[in-house]
């Protein structure tokens, strides 16, 4: 399938549809101080047909949500730039590549970059570790409230990682040449979460970034386009560079990644000695009753005249 001219890729669309898809992160980007250039290029959506042939040319069919956003718009671009000490710099990008680059990884027909990993690059790659080993650098968290579904099964979908021989695997984000992200269709024998999205990085090790479109599509939306967001969800860390501009840009999505201070143990403060009886003023009681019994007698004296 080949991509259509760049001419139609930037055709204007709905201002209404590009504040659906992206929730509204255009307004929000331009909010951030410094931010400016803020570009977002959609594309018009792919006939269904198109769709049933793509899927028939690789053998896999599509999760329902992806289908659903290709016949929307085919991929999304979202640029920006950022102004500081009189200079502006490129910062911000955030992709999800058309249909027409939804490639399967090794196939040769990469996104285009010489980067790509080839067959041979596959076969040689070293399989990710069994669902019996640990792997720490497995990403056990995302941003919060972008998670779709609960961290149990997030972690258990993490166990079992895409099988270089048998899992196909089709790229959807090139990461700017540091990495790339691919949806995971399961081959014959494969465990892996049929439309989960993974984080191959440079040394071709998956990483887990979300268990279906749905999830990846917030997690993507929540970090803004922000460089090498993809490894701060997945938990492998970020360069002092790129930390140092989510500490200008966004602090906000590092705090999920400090280690919480340790809280002091809870004391209780209750005061016991308000539960202690009260001693007994014996002398008062004995006025007290003498005086109830002179009343009653008196009044007793009344009536009898």
């Amino acid at each position: 399938m080949k991509c259509a001219e760049s001419s139609q890729l930037t055709r204007p669309r709905d201002s209404g549809l590009v504040t659906d898809l992206t929730l509204d992160l255009v307004q929000t980007l331009n909010k951030i101080p410094g931010v400016q250039g803020v570009n977002v290029v959609v594309r018009p959506g792919v006939e269904r047909g198109a769709i049933s042939t793509w899927e028939q040319r690789q053998a896999v069919q599509l999760p329902q949500t992806l289908r659903a956003l290709y016949a929307t718009t085919d991929g999304i671009s979202l640029t920006w730039n950022y102004s500081t000490a009189g200079k502006v710099l490129p910062l911000g990008n955030l992709e999800f590549h058309p249909l027409c680059r939804l490639n399967r990884l090794g196939s040769g027909r990469g996104s285009g970059d010489p980067l790509a990993p080839s067959a041979t690059d596959l076969a040689l790659a070293q399989e990710p570790p069994s669902s019996g080993q640990d792997r720490s650098s497995v990403g056990a968290r995302a941003a919060a409230g972008a998670a779709a579904t609960t961290a149990a099964k997030r972690n258990q979908v993490a166990q079992h990682p895409p099988s270089f021989s048998t899992s196909r695997m089709f790229e959807v984000d090139s990461c700017q040449g540091n990495g790339r992200v691919v949806l995971v269709s399961p081959g014959r024998g494969d465990q892996v979460l049929d439309g989960s999205l993974w984080l191959l990085d440079l040394s071709l090790r998956p990483h887990l970034i979300a268990v279906d479109v749905a999830s990846y599509w917030r997690v993507m939306l929540v970090h803004l386009g922000m460089p090498q967001w993809h490894f701060l969800v997945a938990g492998i860390g970020l360069t002092p560079w790129a930390k140092q501009w989510y500490s200008v840009v966004a602090p906000h999505l590092l705090e999920g990644c400090k280690p919480r201070p340790p809280q002091p143990d809870l004391v209780n403060q209750l005061d016991w000695s308000a539960f202690k009886p009260k001693k007994i003023n014996k002398k008062l009681n004995k006025d007290q009753n003498k005086d109830q019994k002179d009343k009653k007698k008196k009044e007793e004296i009344e009536q009898g005249k």
